[in-house]
């Protein structure tokens, strides 16, 4: 019996510790010779000020660019850390890069269906127990509702 995987999914929240997170995405897509997903998802834009003011394709408008300045950023860092780590030729495992909106676990999951991933690498920043009851957790939603192994990555500690 052997075991595979081919299709990584890296979540990332583009806070400054991603990098750290991504190093153990790269690490495990090279060494299983798999190809490599980033996604970062934003909520969506809703109840904004003066929202109602503004025509909708000017919202939507905005929405694009949003989503293309997220995702330009997610490519800069990505870049960066190819740049300040050549010996891990990150470039030759990365098969896409992509900014989304909505509900960040359920989309998180989605793409995870998408690309076929056989794992999602995340950070996890370990909210107390009252914290998770508070504010929920991206990471727990995500554990708790994959149907492939999640590896998280614990962050900000």
């Amino acid at each position: 019996m052997s075991y595979e995987i081919k299709s990584i999914l890296y979540a990332s929240d583009l806070t400054p510790r991603s990098p750290a997170v991504f190093l153990h995405a790269v690490g495990l897509a090279r060494k299983f010779g798999a190809k490599l997903h980033a996604v970062t998802v934003t909520l969506p834009s809703t109840g904004l000020p003066y929202e109602e003011f503004i025509s909708e394709e000017k919202m939507d408008e905005i929405k694009l660019a949003g989503h293309k300045k997220a995702e330009a950023l997610l490519r800069q860092r990505i870049e960066v850390f190819a740049e300040t780590h050549p010996d891990l030729d990150v470039m030759g495992v990365l098969a896409s890069v992509r900014a989304l909106e909505g509900e960040p676990s359920r989309r998180i999951l989605d793409v995870a269906k998408h690309v076929l991933a056989d794992v999602i690498v995340m950070g996890s920043r370990g909210h107390s127990t009252l914290g998770e009851l508070l504010l929920g957790s991206i990471a727990h939603k995500v554990t708790m509702k994959a149907d492939i192994p999640v590896m998280l990555v614990p962050i900000d500690r």
